[in-house]
């Protein structure tokens, strides 16, 4: 037996945390502790001779692992959630026409062209490759992903539509199904409320920007009016009226909204607060300081504190995938029955890894899908080495395809993390009652 590779200690004067990347397992110890478990680390044969339930509670645990190489482990985990995962994650766009205009809009800059909605013959392939999936393959749970766009400018025509037809096939099927939305929330009715009940619709991302004040001055409607006390009043109603509803509240700070986004605390409901997990996501054209990372720290232990928890994409445990884009059978369908990979690079000519047909085929660019699964996400000397890696898995196959398509250096993920790793762990440490904090 040996220590594992991928244990990190964090070191605070009034406790000692030892953390283990792959497992996610966290144990908390005085110095005078850390100091011996350290020792004993480094001779695991004493250690289970003097201790020998603490040296299996370690194993357990993965702070002890046999003497095994444990990358060739992360890259069996990764190739297996990568191609071998039965889950069919599609996103479509509706539209990419949205009925805000905000100013770092992603879309927006990445030069989209918008020419309206996904057409009848489009949406009726749509459906066709969904029976082709349900049917012909070894499909074993289909997810949809609504994105834009705002999607919901289109429920009726084309949410609604796809969505019921998904359930038919795979309830005659026994394939199980679930869809989530992103969405600015602003369509949402009473009324639509109950439709989505009725498609089993209950997962949710909806963004604010702000306190009132400020996410006015970010999303407002065409003629002006600000859309903050309606995305309140539609998160409360999801929450009280979709069984089972989850929704993502997600935060686009730049460098004022985290000063004052506390006071949207206190305007939900109990109720709702038991349904919403926060994630906080800086403005990808903003740069932020220290004062800025301290803030986001001190902001985010305000909300677990209030019953909103939070957590912060950089870190996570247990995936062996940087984003679900990573994997194979994930892939995005526009509106025009293009298809890419995701949908946080540009619709570019470059970017199209198929085409829907209307028989519901998709003819598939197996050159640049080559190029893009040619090489794992941690393929490079600096990820493979790292302690983090297990949570990390280095930046998305996106990311990786253009560094080395531009003979750049792969990014680091870690570098551009707001949430410093150690503050992830203390928070991490807090959440399972092991801190006072």
């Amino acid at each position: 037996m040996k220590k594992s590779y991928y244990n990190v200690f964090i070191t605070k004067p009034e406790f000692k945390l030892l953390y283990n990347t792959m497992t996610n397992s966290i144990a908390c110890f005085t110095e005078e502790e850390a100091y011996e478990i350290e020792r004993l680390l480094e001779n695991t044969e004493e250690f289970e001779k003097e201790y020998p339930a603490l040296f299996e509670n370690m194993k357990q645990a993965g702070f002890i692992v046999e003497d095994v190489n444990e990358l060739d482990f992360i890259i069996l985990k990764n190739k297996l959630s990568t191609f071998e995962d039965g889950t069919y994650h599609i996103t479509i766009n509706p539209t990419l026409d949205c009925n805000l205009k905000c100013w770092y809009c992603s879309t927006e800059y990445k030069g989209a062209k918008h020419n309206g909605s996904m057409n009848e013959k489009t949406v009726e392939a749509v459906k066709k490759h969904l029976e082709n999936l349900i049917v012909s393959r070894r499909v074993t749970h289909l997810h949809l992903d609504w994105f834009g766009g705002e999607p919901l400018m289109y429920f009726y025509e084309i949410m609604k539509p796809i969505a019921s037809y998904a359930i038919n096939l795979c309830d005659s099927n026994k394939v199980s199904f679930s869809h989530h939305v992103t969405t600015n929330s602003v369509f949402i009715t009473d009324n639509m409320i109950e439709e989505f009940k009725d498609i089993r619709l209950n997962s949710f991302q909806i963004p604010l920007d702000g306190n009132e004040s400020h996410h006015n001055l970010i999303k407002f409607n065409k003629d002006n009016s600000g859309t903050f006390t309606s995305i309140i009043r539609n998160i409360n109603a999801l929450t009280e009226r979709i069984p089972n509803c989850h929704i993502t509240l997600r935060i686009n700070y730049d460098r004022k909204t985290l000063w004052g986004i506390t006071d949207i605390i206190p305007l939900f409901s109990e109720m709702a607060k038991q349904h919403i997990s926060v994630d906080f996501q800086r403005v990808w054209q903003i740069n932020c300081d220290k004062r800025d990372y301290e803030q986001l720290e001190t902001v985010k232990h305000i909300f677990n504190q209030n019953g909103l928890e939070s957590g912060f994409w950089a870190y996570q445990p247990g995936s062996f995938n940087r984003c679900y884009s990573d994997r194979f059978h994930h892939y995005a369908i526009n509106y025009d029955g293009k298809v890419f990979k995701c949908t946080a690079q540009d619709y570019g000519e470059d970017k199209i890894i198929g085409v829907l047909n209307l028989n519901g085929e998709i003819t598939w660019n197996n050159r640049l899908l080559s190029q893009l699964f040619s090489h794992s996400t941690f393929d490079n000397e600096r990820c493979l080495s790292c302690k983090s890696l297990p949570i990390c898995m280095g930046p998305c196959i996106i990311k990786n395809y253009e560094a080395r398509k531009n003979g750049t250096q792969i990014p680091c993920i870690f570098e551009n993390a707001e949430y410093a790793l150690e503050s992830f762990i203390i928070e991490q440490a807090a959440k399972r009652g092991l801190l006072n904090k």
